[in-house]
């Protein structure tokens, strides 16, 4: 009998483990008080519906009756349609360079973009700072997207060597106490 009840708490916790690692792979609706949501959790792009962004009418802003959370940041929605299109595929919808402007990474510089001043390009959502931001990034939109790809991936690897050295640091600088 105890045996059985050991084989059962390893299974839970296989699960637990399993789940907590693959949790970024699914959508999950949680219930939380509207206010601690908006308070806790940042609003993406100002408010704007980023799906709205990839039909003709263009970019409009969203309602908070829809919303989600995604990477930490709260994104809201014109429509249940819309939040529930984000729900499957959010990376299809997401801005590059997480709305920092697109044309400021080419010279190394993270400016949060003006979420009304974009661009789409092969499917993909870039925004800028401003217009004649935008327009430096459209007079050679190949080598510029190349250049802010380089810088982005530049500065992710610096924030992870970051928050991993900060960790370690952590880690291996505690105090353990014994007592004998």
């Amino acid at each position: 009998m105890l045996m059985k009840i050991l084989d059962i708490s390893k299974l839970y916790y296989f699960i637990l483990f399993v789940a907590l690692s693959l949790n970024s792979a699914f959508v999950v609706a949680q219930s939380m008080d509207k206010t601690k949501l908006e308070s806790e959790v940042p609003l993406a792009v100002e408010g704007y519906d980023i799906l709205t962004y990839f039909n003709i009418n263009g970019a409009k802003k969203g309602s908070d009756k829809y919303q989600a959370v995604y990477k930490g940041k709260r994104y809201i929605f014109s429509s249940l349609l819309n939040q529930e299109r984000f729900a499957n595929d959010p990376n299809k919808y997401l801005p590059q360079y997480e709305a920092y402007c697109a044309h400021s990474l080419t010279m190394g510089k993270e400016m949060l973009a003006n979420p009304a001043i974009y661009t789409l390009e092969e499917g993909k959502l870039y925004m800028f700072s401003t217009l004649a931001a935008r327009d430096a990034w459209n007079t050679n939109v190949e080598k510029n997207r190349q250049l802010a790809n380089t810088k982005w991936e530049y500065k992710a690897i610096k924030r992870d060597q970051q928050i991993n050295a900060k960790k370690r640091w952590a880690k291996e600088n505690t105090v353990k106490l014994f007592s004998f």
